[in-house]
């Protein structure tokens, strides 16, 4: 099915909370059987690019840790607490239309600085490079504890995250962009600091090992209008959506109280928590 027909699917089935905290991952994701674009989590071959470097890495090389994010299991707002719509994300991210990319320096010295932000897929296999403006990655710091790691400092102030859909690839508009801010990522490396979490091959999955936690300001999701369905991000939040196809009046405050309420603020700015848990693996970030 059309990709963008199961992103109106999913929609329909947040915005009426069908299956509300429910959220499951795709069926075909093993790593080593196809179900993913490229292997890079060891369970199929190891491609030696070069310069002694191999890429999925097997093992890190002067306390640098670099990873791309294999499943975002969104626990927050409600209304994206989806089953369909979490099947979209995960296979978006098996298809490489949503790539989250980690990159950990400073491994084994107690301070970790993190840099994180949505990547391209390179020629390579198991490569990605950082996209360009306007989706630039940004830097937090970490404070690390044997295997943990979690913020230390001040959280990323706002990180614009795009998905595409089926066919488009940066620079073409991306289908949905993600305005976070306030980002904190937090987690648990395995005892190699080559994944968050790990592939369970009897649930033919991947299970979590890390937190991300943000907030989506009612501004800037109104800002952010999902053009093949007609609606902006705070309309599908909020529950908020006016006329059908029009997204300019969703959000409208003389409606309030929307079906769903902002339970944060940044700032003076009222917003919504946005939390997730993660599970990420090695690849090569040029």
């Amino acid at each position: 099915m059309n990709r963008k027909i199961l992103w109106s699917v999913a929609i329909v089935g947040a915005m009426a909370l069908v299956l509300s905290g429910i959220s499951c991952g795709d069926d075909d994701v093993n790593p080593s059987d196809g179900g993913d674009v490229r292997d890079e989590s060891g369970g199929g071959d190891v491609v030696d690019e070069g310069g002694g470097g191999a890429c999925p890495p097997t093992a890190i090389a002067g306390g640098i840790s670099t990873m791309r994010l294999r499943r975002l299991n969104i626990t927050a707002p409600e209304a994206m607490r989806n089953r369909i719509l979490q099947q979209l994300i995960n296979t978006s991210m098996d298809d490489e239309l949503f790539i989250w990319l980690m990159r950990f320096d400073g491994i084994g010295s107690g301070t970790i600085n993190l840099e994180t932000g949505s990547g391209q897929a390179a020629t390579a296999a198991a490569t990605y490079s950082f996209l360009p403006d306007p989706y630039p990655p940004d830097s937090m710091i970490m404070a690390e504890t044997d295997l943990d790691f979690s913020l230390s400092g001040d959280p990323i102030p706002r990180l614009d995250v795009p998905m595409w859909s089926e066919g488009d690839a940066f620079p073409d508009p991306p289908l949905l962009v993600l305005p976070l801010r306030e980002l904190d990522i937090s987690g648990t490396f395995s005892a190699d600091h080559l994944t968050i979490g790990y592939f369970d091959e009897t649930a033919a999955d991947w299970v979590d090992g890390g937190l991300l936690q943000g907030k989506v300001t009612v501004a800037d999701a109104q800002a952010t209008v999902i053009e093949d369905l007609g609606m902006t991000l705070c309309g599908l939040i909020s529950g908020n959506t006016g006329v059908a196809s029009d997204p300019s009046d969703d959000c409208n405050p003389a409606d309030r109280p929307w079906d769903n309420e902002p339970d944060a603020m940044v700032g003076t700015d009222e917003a919504y928590f946005m939390t997730g848990t993660i599970s990420a693996s090695a690849v090569c970030i040029e």
